[in-house]
């Protein structure tokens, strides 16, 4: 618990100690209204969900949902800035659960309709740094740790402080307690919001061959919602992003273990080897990722993205832990490109569990993927399919957990003005 304690002291004194005048814009309140900025974002999806279900048979979903963002950024007055986006997610057409209307009969499209206020929060700049308080978006590396999942309608953000600094060259620091996960489900879900009194710490150094990040994630929940206790965790790792040439790679280690109220006592590893090489005119890609497991625990990210991993089709959220008991082997192989004014990419992963299940079996299916996206001035498009195969993981259904073959297809058009 000494490290939890510490580690906002810590991060200050740090800070504070390189300070370096920074020049303010706005010479009055008024003048940093005026000066703003606003933008509006709008996104219409089309998503369709066809699954297979244990008992025989298959079960669908769709819906045409529209995003509409609205936010407002005021000048610079003496450092200090606001910031506020407002949210609405509305459903024009489709059947589908979005997780709580109760049309448990339909496949589930986390689309719950609704307005919220999606960030709102006071910023200061000065030392080199920049703190923010309020409800923000939060995102570190890759977003397998900590994401915002974009992705969905209604986004992830965070009720937090945070610091980032880059007062010493090529150094970037950043720290954040977080009080509040917006979760994606929204207000009407009993599981929208998660209290957490939890403290972040990202390092990452930029060297001529690629950047070396060190981090520590320490998460607490003080909210007693059933399975929110499973997030109590302490991860510590490093990751290494390195080029040379027209090879791009990443390296990832991190150990993981329980803490605070976690019902299970645990300790797990993770870990990434991707490598993306451009040989005009595509770009190849293989990668491989494991999150681990023992006998009484396994390794969870539950403030991920978890749509950027283990394939498209969101087989293994496992409720937002993204594994699952016996552990998650992801190998992958993408191929992309341009044409016609498009960019397209193809995708395949293979799934194994790290251990064995009880008939002694380990294959978890394998999915393809692909999708076409074009930009044009404010606006962009794109057409994205995935199908998982179930294979013979079927010894592994259970414990809310349910590998079916599965096909989905989503049409998102974009404007941002």
């Amino acid at each position: 618990m000494l490290i939890r304690k510490s580690l906002p002291w810590a991060i200050s004194i740090g800070l504070f100690g390189a300070a370096a005048q920074t020049s303010f814009a706005a010479e009055s309140f008024t003048e940093a209204l005026s000066k703003g900025e606003a933008h509006v974002n709008l996104r219409l999806r089309y998503e369709s969900v066809a699954e297979d279900v244990a008992a025989g048979g298959n079960k669908t979903g769709d819906a045409l949902t529209l995003k509409t963002r609205v936010n407002f950024k005021t000048d610079r007055l003496k450092g200090f800035s606001g910031f506020l986006e407002l949210d609405d997610v509305s459903n024009f057409a489709g059947g589908s659960n979005d997780s709580v209307n109760g049309n448990v009969a339909d496949s589930l499209i986390a689309d719950p309709v609704g307005t919220e206020v999606n960030q709102v929060y006071l910023a200061y700049k000065n030392w080199d740094s920049e703190f923010k308080y309020g409800r923000q978006r939060l995102t570190y590396d890759n977003h397998r740790f900590v994401g915002h999942v974009g992705w969905r309608q209604n986004e992830q953000t965070y009720d937090a402080f945070t610091i980032a600094n880059s007062s010493i060259e090529n150094l970037k620091l950043n720290y954040a307690h977080i009080s509040n996960v917006n979760r994606i489900f929204g207000e009407a879900s009993a599981v929208g919001d998660t209290e957490m009194d939890s403290h972040l710490l990202n390092a990452s150094y930029a060297l001529p061959a690629g950047t070396v990040t060190g981090y520590v994630y320490l998460l607490e929940t003080d909210d007693n919602f059933a399975g929110f206790k499973r997030m109590d965790t302490d991860t510590y790792g490093i990751r290494w992003q390195g080029v040379a040439g027209d090879l791009a790679y990443n390296l990832e280690y991190a150990t993981q273990e329980s803490a605070g109220a976690n019902p299970a006592d645990y300790s797990s590893d993770y870990m990434l080897a991707e490598a993306s090489y451009k040989l005009a005119p595509l770009t190849l890609g293989l990668g491989y990722e494991a999150l681990g497991a023992d006998k009484d625990g396994f390794f969870i990210t539950p403030l991920a993205t978890l749509f950027k991993f283990q394939g498209w089709t969101d087989m293994f959220l496992n409720k937002g832990l993204g594994n699952i008991s016996d552990g998650i082997n992801d190998t992958y192989f993408t191929v992309g490109g341009a044409a016609l004014g498009m960019n397209w990419l193809l995708a395949y992963h293979s799934f194994e569990s790290e251990q064995n299940n009880a008939a002694g079996d380990s294959d978890l299916g394998s999915e393809i993927g692909g999708m076409v996206t074009k930009s044009w001035g404010p606006y962009s498009a794109e057409l994205r399919y995935a199908s998982y195969s179930a294979g013979d993981s079927t010894g592994f259904n259970g414990g809310g957990l349910s590998l079916m073959d599965t096909e989905k297809v989503w049409l998102t058009l974009s404007a941002n003005f």
